[in-house]
């Protein structure tokens, strides 16, 4: 059975503080992508994004507080589980 150095450990905890932020964008980005192709697959319209000209704004202002949720527990997952490494 081998353990790791504290050396090894450290480097590795820091690499993950250094790699939080970009996972973060990496998986929002991908939710969000998905979101977006999901809204037009289910309505047949694009997604009421801000320049959109066709949606309402009741239906811009719910869109977007959608994406804000959704952002905001994507990053509170993800840091979730990176920092379940360091305990």
């Amino acid at each position: 059975m081998t353990s790791a150095s504290p050396v090894a450990t450290s480097s590795t905890r820091s690499a993950l503080r250094t790699a939080r932020p970009f996972i973060t964008v990496g998986a929002t980005w991908v939710v969000r992508k998905g979101m977006m192709k999901g809204y037009e697959a289910r309505t047949g319209k694009p997604a009421p994004v801000i320049y959109s000209r066709e949606a309402s704004m009741l239906s811009k202002v719910l869109w977007a507080a959608t994406m804000a949720a959704t952002i905001a527990a994507i990053e509170i997952i993800v840091w979730q589980i990176l920092d379940s490494d360091e305990d």
